[in-house]
């Protein structure tokens, strides 16, 4: 779980760079950019770019391995979280590097000339959308899960209680 869960960190990190716009710098001084107008907010896009493929991968993980039901319970939860923690750290890491890659930069650019900046991470909280929302989602699927044993297989409790039921039918016909 925890390396399928990484894996998927992995497609996140790249899609994240593939689709996060680089922020546009005008350069006034050797060393020294100004923004363009409207570009700073591109900060806030790749952020919350990166907030929604969390989520996604919050709510799809679990989903998915809630059908694996002898593993339902504290390891298929742990695993998760393990693998989420692990998955978002390797998605913000591989795609900054692939960002930086993608939008490279000029080493000397000319003053007057526009540059694209790589996007960046803003904040370290992005790193817990992921497991935030995957423990969100196991509570919610558990809750709904109608047996003690989270599988839907009958305890031995009401199979007794079953047995009982036929055979006093049987003896009142």
């Amino acid at each position: 779980m925890a390396a399928v869960s990484a894996g998927i960190g992995v497609i996140g990190g790249v899609v994240w760079a593939l689709c996060a716009p680089a922020e546009q710098f005008v350069v006034v001084a050797p060393g020294q950019g100004a923004a363009l107008t409207g570009e700073s907010l591109h900060r806030f896009d790749s952020l919350a770019l990166l907030a929604c493929i969390s989520v996604i991968v919050g709510v799809v993980l679990p989903v998915a391995f809630w059908t694996w039901r002898s593993r339902r319970g504290p390891v298929l939860y742990l695993g998760l979280l393990i693998g989420t923690v692990v998955g978002s750290a390797i998605t913000v890491g591989l795609g900054v590097w692939i960002a930086g890659l993608v939008h490279s930069r000029p080493d000397d650019p000319e003053v007057g000339s526009v540059v694209a900046v790589a996007p960046g991470m803003e904040s370290p909280l992005v790193l817990t959308i992921t497991p935030l929302v995957m423990s969100l989602v196991v509570v919610l699927l558990a809750a709904m899960n109608p047996h003690d044993n989270l599988i839907d297989t009958p305890d031995e409790h009401t199979l007794d209680v079953a047995a009982d039921a036929s055979s006093m039918e049987s003896d009142h016909a």
